[in-house]
């Protein structure tokens, strides 16, 4: 019995603390727990499997207008990769916009563009979407996401983004695995 103790002891206590890091926190994370962020040549710009739009800026229907001009380019690889590699932490996608756009955490740089490299990881039982920008001092958005599963080979390699519209709002949806695609409200479903 009371090695069986020791065992628990050792297990619930030590392990943790010799891992070095602790998941961090819903809400905001700080950048250390962030995927590093891949070179400019492995996010795909065609038009054909990129987006590029104005999002919509206030409350639709009736209160709305267009807003920034903003892109989404996905990560050339993700389609190649496993759940298991994407729940790890991985870049999918990246959002460069003309203007703020707070609900993806694109951040007013004055007469420059912003880029956010969205992240996608397990945390619990649950996928998070993590939106950092490249604005120094800004804070990560961590929101909810969707993953939507087609199986795998569905993308046969290639991998895709694209903003979608939902009924009242923008959405971010990208290729973030070979069997499944990402979807996010951004700060709608922010995670406190």
């Amino acid at each position: 019995m009371l090695r069986h103790r020791l065992s628990v002891l050792l297990v619930c206590v030590v392990l943790p603390a010799c891992s070095g890091t602790a998941a961090p926190p819903m809400g905001t994370v700080s950048p250390a727990y962030f995927p590093p962020i891949p070179p400019a040549n492995e996010f795909d710009t065609t038009t054909e499997r990129s987006d590029m739009r104005r999002l919509i800026v206030g409350t639709c229907p009736g209160r709305c207008r267009p807003g920034p001009l903003a892109w989404i380019q996905p990560r050339t690889s993700a389609a190649s990769w496993s759940a298991e590699h994407r729940d790890s932490g991985e870049v999918i996608a990246r959002l460069i916009s003309d203007s703020a756009y707070p609900k993806f955490n694109l951040q007013d740089r004055g007469r420059g563009r912003d880029t956010v490299f969205w992240a996608v990881m397990k945390r619990g039982d649950a996928v998070i979407s993590i939106f950092h920008s490249t604005t120094p001092g800004s804070t990560d958005l961590i929101t909810r996401t969707d993953v939507i599963h087609h199986g795998e080979g569905f993308f046969r390699g290639l991998s895709y983004a694209r903003w979608l519209w939902s009924d009242t709002d923008d959405l971010a949806w990208g290729t973030c695995d070979g069997g499944a695609c990402c979807r996010s409200a951004g700060s709608i479903d922010a995670l406190r």
